[in-house]
């Protein structure tokens, strides 16, 4: 449900509805939340250092299993890296912004507007997905004199340059834009640029028929809504040095959500690009945004890249003194990946698009690169921040191997855990209040996707951590040892577990990522049901540092993800089936989830049960 209008006014020409800004969505006051999440790290931090005080203890009277202490120690370390980078980067910002109104929502209205030319990047999607966003980006409720479609076509399909004349017939009907296909000639011995080509040669040739004012920009999958360009392009008429104005993105293909596709994106979508975007440092993502032609041109066209086109544009602009703007609004449903593997491919091509980015702006240091020397601060802590969490997942799969090992039972001297007594209490202590500070914070941080649906968050950076950390690591090889390979959403092929027509249950269990999930987790849970038995030692090195033996537990259960999901994936139905028509020529998501799911996912999940068994067993068991 939108937001009542507040305020109506005329800007020049055109004539916008303003409503109120949207809310941060944390149910208590932006106080309380960034004081939280401060104790709740200072706690874990202060543990982290009693830590090292008891090894350091221990040091010269236990050599047998020092060793023992240290690989558990530098587990836990290693498993908090990417949680602790994203929750600095979040502590920066709440801390540095004001209790205010983020940024109103506009609609312009009436037939007085801009022009726009929307480019669809197309390469070998299907043609019926290229058919519903190129029909719905037409349909839009905007002046169609003042709009043009162009189908940027990297695929080179005749099937669709001749599907393009019976939708002109259709839109001509109605009184609709003119829909263009475009096709660039690769060029001999060159390098094509994949998408930021595509999108640069867009550029060029709208140009050389008439530019217009904005250009628009939708994936193949992805369905914008009918207002999208009223709401989007109000920011960039209100402000002269606004480039580019970049909306959310939600799935229409994902009644549940088992590998978190949706989940990651309403973390970043609802809590950290709204506090991005009041430091002038947000960043692209991907697809829906509307930017100005003249800020494209003071730079230069479209920033040439062999992926991570969409970052590399947005930090260009703000390189050069543009702003970008993130509208926290739902205006476009897209496809996800339908089966795991193709989502692990995807989740491969971001970080390596994302890597790609960082190394061309030096990391985003000062005093690196004269590209990034207009950089403003935020945006530096963000793309530095955005940096370590890409390579966290190398962090994620050296505590995923030593967890195991070093948490493997092994006997002790008593008396010498009895002389340490005192601050071995301290150090059991300190963990337990620093872990439930943790779960307090994490229910007020996360209060809008529930913790259920945290919890599947959560575990997308274990699981994953093996396939992204090969691209990661890869990253540090020289180019020509690693060159990118660009892989649309449409190339990426593979079996759909989610169908009701999916591979029989015996050949889904002899497939290598179903074999190599299970032979983590029974190599893992060794040790783990070793201590559980009562004729283990209760005082071996992981019941001196109890955490290790919890994220031990926590890390076979969020590896078991996959696991579960291959044995008993949900069935989706038929995208045919999700879609419905929409009144205008086009089809449209029956089902479209915005920002407004507070009340899901909430409760206590299993493996929150788990924990709680595991802290009752090596505190009062």
């Amino acid at each position: 449900m939108s937001s009542p209008v507040t305020a109506e006014f005329n800007h020049g020409a055109y004539t916008i509805q303003q409503t109120a800004a949207k809310p941060l969505p944390q149910r208590f006051h932006p106080r309380t939340v960034r004081y939280i999440n401060l104790i709740t790290w200072t706690l874990w931090f202060s543990y982290t250092l009693f830590q090292l005080n008891f090894v350091r203890l221990l040091q010269n009277e236990t050599p047998v299993f020092l060793w023992r202490i240290w690989t558990c120690l530098l587990a836990e370390i290693c498993l908090t890296v990417q949680e602790s980078v994203l929750a600095l980067n979040l502590l920066l910002f709440q801390f540095a912004v004001q209790d205010t109104p983020g940024r109103p929502c506009y609609r312009l209205t009436g037939d007085s507007a801009p022009t726009v030319d929307v480019f669809v990047t197309c390469c070998g999607e299907p043609l019926d997905v290229v058919a519903d966003t190129v029909v719905a980006a037409g349909a839009q409720d905007y002046p169609p004199q003042q709009l043009r479609v162009f189908i940027l076509d990297d695929g080179h399909s005749e099937q669709l340059r001749d599907a393009v004349d019976l939708w002109n017939t259709t839109s001509v009907k109605k009184h609709g834009p003119r829909i263009h296909y475009l096709s660039r000639k690769p060029k001999p011995g060159g390098s094509s640029h994949f998408k930021a080509g595509n999108l640069r040669f867009g550029l060029e040739e709208t140009k050389r028929l008439g530019g217009s004012e904005f250009v628009g920009s939708l994936d193949a999958d992805m369905i914008p809504e009918p207002d999208w360009l009223r709401r989007l392009i109000p920011h960039l008429i209100l402000h002269d040095r606004m480039a580019m104005t970049c909306p959310p993105q939600y799935y229409y293909n994902l009644p549940d959500d088992p590998l978190g596709q949706q989940t990651d994106f309403d973390v970043l979508f609802t809590i950290v690009e709204p506090l991005n975007d009041r430091f002038d440092a947000t960043m692209c993502t991907g697809t829906g945004f509307v930017v100005r032609r003249s800020a494209l041109e003071d730079i230069g066209g479209w920033p040439i890249a062999e992926a991570g086109e969409d970052l590399m544009c947005s930090s260009t602009l703000s390189n050069a003194g543009w702003k970008v703007a993130f509208v926290g609004e739902a205006l476009q449903y897209g496809l996800a990946p339908e089966s795991l593997w193709a989502h692990v491919k995807q989740k491969q091509r971001w970080i390596d698009s994302d890597i790609e980015v960082h190394k061309r702006f030096g990391f985003y240091l000062p005093g690196f690169l004269e590209s990034t020397s207009k950089m403003t601060w935020g945006l530096r802590v963000v793309g530095l921040s955005m940096a370590l969490r890409d390579y966290a997942p190398i962090t994620n799969m050296l505590s995923l191997i030593l967890l195991p090992i070093a948490t493997f039972p092994s006997q002790t001297n008593d008396s010498i855990v009895s002389k340490h007594s005192g601050s071995l209490s301290w150090l059991r202590n300190l963990f337990l209040i620093a872990y439930l500070a943790r779960k307090l914070n994490n229910f007020v941080l996360y209060s809008n996707i529930g913790l259920q649906r945290l919890a599947i968050l959560q575990s997308l950076d274990i699981w994953w951590a093996p396939y992204c950390a090969t691209r990661s690591l890869s990253s540090l090889l020289p180019a020509s040892f690693n060159p990118i390979v660009f892989e649309s959403s449409g190339s990426i092929l593979s079996a759909n577990e989610r169908s009701r027509h999916r591979t029989p249950l015996p050949y889904r269990l002899l497939r290598f990522d179903f074999l190599y999930y299970l032979f983590y987790i029974i190599y893992a849970s060794i040790p783990f049901l070793l201590h559980l038995s009562p004729f283990t030692d209760q005082y071996s090195p992981p019941s001196l540092f109890p955490g290790a033996m919890i994220k031990l537990f926590i890390c076979i259960w969020r590896f078991s993800v996959p696991l579960r999901y291959i044995i008993s994936p949900l069935i989706v139905p038929d995208r045919g089936e999700l879609l419905e028509p929409d009144g205008r020529g086009g089809r449209r998501p029956k089902k479209r989830i915005g920002p407004e799911r507070a009340t899901e996912g909430g409760g206590i999940g299993w493996v929150d049960l788990g924990e709680m068994f595991l802290i009752w067993w090596f505190y009062f068991g």
